[in-house]
């Protein structure tokens, strides 16, 4: 199996993808946090510190520990969210890739483009729908071709300016099927 060499197929769409869910990670960390220090804010806690017995703000007791883990659990989870992120894009991504640069080639009238996306990516739908319109175009382009074919000769002795049959027959003909 190769080694992916390049992660980011297109940059600016799976970096602001990446984000997004990041994001989502570090403001669902910090209601969190704030609301488990609003929530003992009001009581009271009985610590024992240096073997005496304390009497504190459940807050600021818990408030370091809570803040250490909140923020503990923030990063790593940022970092586990934009590495989940960036693969599971590339089965966004990588078939949009593709498509884009298939129907590029359609768009220069070469009905010879491959749609055909990995197993398991998504878009497959419209992969399929892209190779049905491909094939309908090339049936009625080689029709198109057989019938011009058919009618040249007439065509030719017709009254018809020769140069406009000629420029039917360049478009019939820069269609790769």
């Amino acid at each position: 199996m190769q080694k992916r060499r390049q992660y980011f197929i297109e940059r600016t769409f799976q970096t602001k993808f990446i984000l997004k869910f990041c994001s989502i990670v570090i403001i669902a960390s910090c209601i969190i946090g704030l609301l488990l220090f609003l929530l003992t804010k009001g009581s009271t806690t009985v610590v024992v510190e240096n073997t005496k017995v304390v009497v504190k703000n459940t807050a600021d007791f818990l408030l370091p520990t809570i803040l250490t883990t909140v923020i503990l659990v923030t990063i790593f989870s940022a970092i586990s969210v934009a590495i989940l992120s960036l693969f599971i894009s590339h089965k966004i991504v990588g078939p949009l890739y593709r498509l884009k640069r298939e129907i590029t080639k359609v768009g220069g009238a070469d009905l010879n483009a491959n749609f055909r996306i990995r197993t398991g990516d998504q878009l497959q739908g419209l992969a399929e729908s892209l190779i049905s319109m491909v094939l309908s175009l090339k049936e009625k382009i080689k029709s198109l071709k057989e019938k011009f074919n058919q009618i040249l000769p007439q065509l030719k002795k017709t009254a018809l300016d020769k140069g406009e049959v000629e420029q039917i027959k360049e478009i019939l003909d820069s269609f790769k099927v």
